[in-house]
């Protein structure tokens, strides 16, 4: 686990390279924010300036040279005979509104063109970082919560487009600000500007302090938002189960100190940004007052007109706001740099290995499985030890045993999802790992107990991926077969019919049974039920039962059965417990030589 008390070994400006590698398609709109935003700083510059044209012109002064706006003036509408404060009482007026308008629109083109830029990145990031998620192997969703990776994908995520944006458009405007005023500064009296830079050290020092603390509460406000998410999706998902168990209490407990642990961080950012902020305002109130001492120094202030004086003094005094904001940036950056280096962290993880060469269009069926070993990680027990066994294309093998005596890590391993200890597998003769990963896969139609529905139409949910282009007939055919049709029929749209969240307003029955015609419609060579008749009545078991005995004739098909009786019919039943095979053989034949398979039976007829 990363120590949040140490600095990022990323560094800020490498993980600031490494977003401007997104920002770079956009670079036209980058540039023309950053126009808008030189703009609007030189539009603080030449408001501070129209002081000078106004305050001269007021003591008869002559000398409007002196100043950008009244030369500007001059070059664009010349006095003539009119007095000076003739000509201003015209003059300022309009420069005043003309300077107002235009730096007005440097604001709206640099805030908008920056929102361009920031969003289009947010989107980026996140599209890259769900094709991560949607393709990283089965172990990164052992180590990771569903919480916290759905998490990563909303608050990270937007936590980089502060950075990315609110971060990014004040550092520019008032970054681009703060240099425009101090650069006409320079230019009306150097010296003067030279007290300002005196406090510019201490202000740095406190920069970095505070951002080393804003690093480490961004990285724990994240964390405990993965967890408040877990916790918050875990018992959203399973609320029946809480009110049956009457354990809604605990879990609000479990969501309490999530959400309190957020909280204090959350303070705890919010207090040293808050204490950040008048230290730097008291500096620079401690150079303001300097530079009214030094402002008052005859020696110092020779040729020094009044109107320059004033429009010098707005120009300091304008600095403090850009100052401020840019003190409060570093709390938005600290967070989207520490959200930026997670989902980093994550888009670098390597994609589900591949390593297969060899093409498959379609398979014949067989399947050879040698001396098969594996163990998850961190187990000190095999889940399945020295397991062996073979399906001849066509034949219908059904795994039953205990809870946890193997059988969906068999298939779990026969699907690639992980790679064995020892041994290994085959599928008509050649290694599975020699294989296409995606052409493999598409040799198998896998219903499982657990059903996974979207929340799109109950067509799209049956023709699901590389079935997505079958015609509604065909999809129409596979939920009959499915014996499906029934209870879509009565639904408004029939197979138009939107579903809720997972299926939400469908029994488990009608789920598992579009479950079945997905299978069916997919047509692939090999079948695996994982308990896909589990949720279904007597009855509609009984004609599924038959349906699925039509579709398995020509198919290999692997069943996962706790119901003993679904599977009488098996050509073969493999018996497993503790991960080893310890009878095979012909249904009746391990009623009368398996003392375990026998009670099993038992069990599940009495439970009948």
């Amino acid at each position: 686990m990363t120590d949040l008390n140490k600095p990022s070994s990323r560094g800020d400006w490498a993980l600031y390279r490494r977003l401007l590698v997104y920002v770079l398609p956009y670079s036209w709109a980058f540039v023309l924010s950053v126009g808008g935003f030189f703009i609007y700083s030189l539009g603080s510059v030449l408001l501070a300036d129209l002081t000078q044209f106004l305050l001269d012109s007021l003591g008869q002064a002559s000398e409007f040279e002196l100043g950008l706006v009244s030369t500007a003036a001059n070059w664009i509408w010349p006095p003539g005979d009119k007095s000076p404060l003739d000509y201003a009482r015209i003059a300022v007026p309009v420069a005043a509104v003309v300077i107002s308008l235009v730096r007005a629109l440097g604001f709206f083109v640099g805030n908008y063109y920056m929102n361009v830029v920031a969003r289009s990145v947010v989107h980026n990031l996140r599209v890259q970082l769900f094709e991560v998620m949607m393709n990283a192997p089965r172990r990164y969703y052992d180590d990771n919560a569903g919480g916290q990776l759905l998490s990563k994908i909303t608050f990270n995520v937007e936590q980089v487009s502060g950075a990315a944006s609110d971060a990014l458009k004040a550092l520019l405007r008032e970054g681009l600000t703060v240099i425009a005023l101090l650069t006409y500064m320079f230019y009306l009296n150097w010296r003067l500007t030279l007290v300002f830079f005196a406090v510019a050290p201490a202000i740095g020092l406190v920069v970095v302090i505070v951002g080393r603390h804003f690093r480490r509460y961004s990285r724990r406000i994240q964390d405990s938002m993965g967890s408040v998410t877990q916790v918050s999706g875990e018992s959203l998902g399973a609320f029946e189960v809480l009110r049956i168990f009457a354990a809604s209490g605990q879990q609000i407990a479990r969501f309490k100190e999530a959400s309190r642990f957020n909280r204090n961080q959350s303070l705890k950012l919010a207090f040293v940004q808050a204490v950040s902020t008048p230290v730097i305002q008291t500096l620079l109130a401690l150079a303001l007052g300097a530079l009214f001492w030094f402002a008052l120094d005859p020696d110092l202030m020779a040729g020094f007109t009044a109107g320059s004086l004033v429009a010098f003094i707005t120009a300091a005094a304008q600095m403090g706001k850009p100052i401020r904001t840019l003190s409060g940036v570093q709390s938005i950056v600290q967070r989207g740099l520490a959200a930026a280096e997670d989902i980093f962290a994550q888009i670098d993880t390597p994609p589900e290995p591949d390593r297969g060469t060899t093409p498959l269009q379609r398979a014949r069926g067989e399947l050879e499985i040698e001396r098969l070993s594996f163990r998850y990680p961190g187990s000190a027990d095999f889940a399945l030890e020295n397991v062996s066994l073979h399906l001849a294309p066509g034949e219908t093998v059904a795994l039953v045993g205990r809870s946890g005596s193997g059988k969906s890590t068999l298939v779990q391993l026969l699907l690639r999802f992980y790679n064995p200890d020892h041994g290994e597998i085959r599928l008509d003769d050649l290694i599975v790992d020699e294989y296409q990963l995606t052409d493999y896969r598409r040799q198998f139609a896998v219903v499982s107990q657990s059903i996974s529905l979207f929340s799109d139409t109950i067509r799209n949910n049956i023709a699901l991926g590389e079935t997505h282009d079958a015609t509604y007939e065909q999809v129409l055919a596979a939920a009959r077969q499915a014996h499906a049709i029934e209870f879509i029929e009565q639904l408004p749209n029939g197979l138009d019919t939107v579903l809720g969240d997972g299926g939400a307003g469908l029994s488990g029955g009608q789920k598992q049974r579009l479950a079945i015609a997905r299978a069916l419609l997919k047509d692939a060579p090999v079948l695996i039920l994982d308990e896909a008749t589990s949720a279904l009545d007597t009855e509609s078991e009984a004609y599924i039962q038959e349906a699925l005995t039509g579709f398995c004739a020509n198919r290999t098909t692997l069943v996962i059965a706790h119901r003993l009786s679904t599977i009488e019919n098996a050509d073969r039943v493999i018996v497993l417990d503790g991960g080893r095979i310890v009878a095979s053989g012909p249904h009746q034949q391990l009623l009368a030589e398996s003392t375990l398979y026998a009670r099993l039976h038992k069990q599940d007829f009495e439970g009948s």
